[in-house]
């Protein structure tokens, strides 16, 4: 096989993907631990964690789900693309948890940016940002953190296109989540307790269920797109050991 910067390696055992409805991708990973909650934990790992459980109540209701990493290691963004696309899945779902701090808010900052010119994508990131945003609303005893224009939306640099990769470049109906701000110390805290993992994926395997399943619309997309030039970022072939 070839590696992802192209160079051939060989490995001990492979196993086929049949059959994907869904492909989940925990943002982050190794090198590129994301943001930092107040209590030390990594967005890279709290990503994991909750696109596993997510996998798997998706897989109890009969809906065949591929993560693009199943552990603490790093992958390229393109490299996240082709494998979503090459599943040939219906849904693409990045997970991730905010970083920069917001203004105070009564109310959670929940986002889910969709792909410009895609109604799927709107549809899949409404029901997400319903499904995500209802659940943390009713938590109390949270000091919560959020932009003005949190919600479902499109995000684009001052071109007109996709912000990011990750919503612009593949193939696959797509949504990126923003699920809260670890960043933030009470929302951060409040992500390290037992039991948040749990709370979260089921409202995330639920939206994409809906998705799969009905054409219900969630939360409609903003008419106004946020405006965001990321600064490139250089690609680099990690030391990635393979089995």
């Amino acid at each position: 096989m070839f590696d992802p910067c192209g160079n051939p390696q060989t490995i001990s055992k492979i196993f086929p993907i049949r059959e994907t409805q869904v492909v989940l991708d925990p943002g982050h990973g190794g090198k590129d631990p994301g943001a930092r909650g107040p209590t030390g934990l990594k967005e890279s790992e709290l990503n994991l964690k909750v696109a596993v459980a997510a996998a798997q109540l998706l897989h109890e209701q009969d809906v065949p789900t591929l993560l693009t990493r199943t552990g603490d290691y790093y992958i390229e963004l393109d490299e996240r693309i082709a494998l979503g696309d090459a599943a040939n899945a219906t849904a693409l779902v990045s997970i991730h948890h905010n970083a920069p701090i917001a203004a105070k808010s009564n109310k959670p900052g929940t986002e889910v940016f969709a792909q410009t010119g895609d109604t799927e994508s709107a549809r899949l990131a409404g029901l997400l940002h319903k499904e995500v945003f209802e659940v943390l609303n009713s938590v109390d005893g949270i000091e919560w953190t959020s932009r003005w224009d949190a919600g479902a939306l499109r995000v684009v640099n001052s071109k007109g296109g996709d912000a990011y990769s990750l919503v612009r470049k593949p193939q696959t109906t797509n949504a990126l989540l923003e699920v809260a701000y670890l960043a933030s110390p009470s929302e951060g805290t409040f992500m390290a307790e037992d039991g948040y993992v749990q709370l979260v994926a089921a409202p995330i395997a639920a939206a994409i269920k809906t998705f799969l399943t009905t054409d219900q619309n969630g939360t409609p997309l903003l008419e106004r797109a946020r405006i965001h030039n990321p600064s490139g970022g250089r690609r680099t072939c990690p030391e990635v050991e393979l089995e």
